[in-house]
């Protein structure tokens, strides 16, 4: 075996996981939390790499910590985290080329918190607070050169005033 093959070997199995350059068929590691297992290891368009508690079912997962998915090139799609079956914590989604496109804050599945919409050119496009899956507060939409294009007021997931 030479040196340069032994090397390449060693480079491929270091890849970490979420690496901005994936590719379809690439080894996935997540650092799964303990009491859980990791499901699916390779970037496959059809499933994601995820989590799931030690014990569950194929039919009923308890999926549990770190997720990723990807398009079907290879690109990452989203990454987040699971707690006890439910979407938690922050959730990043990016486009067929690796381009974020959003950024989302949910709690027990629901939306909770920042949500944050991208444009294709890296400028916010959309900003929202959720509280419990409802919006509330100010909705802000922007232009693609950053500029303010509207707002929304809204309590309980209803509009209340809009500029």
């Amino acid at each position: 075996m030479s040196y340069r093959f032994a090397a390449l070997c060693v480079a491929a199995f270091a890849t970490q996981a979420f690496a901005e350059d994936s590719s379809v068929g690439r080894e996935v590691r997540l650092e799964c939390p303990s009491g859980t297992v990791q499901k699916g290891g390779r970037v496959t368009k059809e499933i994601g790499v995820y989590c799931v508690k030690v014990g569950s079912t194929p039919q009923r997962p308890a999926l549990h910590g770190p997720y990723v998915d990807f398009w079907a090139n290879g690109q990452k799609q989203s990454e987040g985290q699971y707690k006890d079956g439910f979407r938690s914590g922050r959730w990043t989604y990016y486009d067929m080329n690796g381009v974020k496109t959003g950024e989302t804050q949910f709690e027990q599945n629901d939306y909770h918190g920042a949500r944050v919409e991208y444009h294709p050119n890296g400028a916010k496009k959309l900003e929202q607070t959720w509280v419990k899956g409802k919006r509330e507060g100010v909705e802000t939409s922007y232009s693609t050169e950053g500029q303010k294009v509207s707002e929304v007021r809204y309590a309980a997931d209803k509009p209340l005033s809009a500029q």
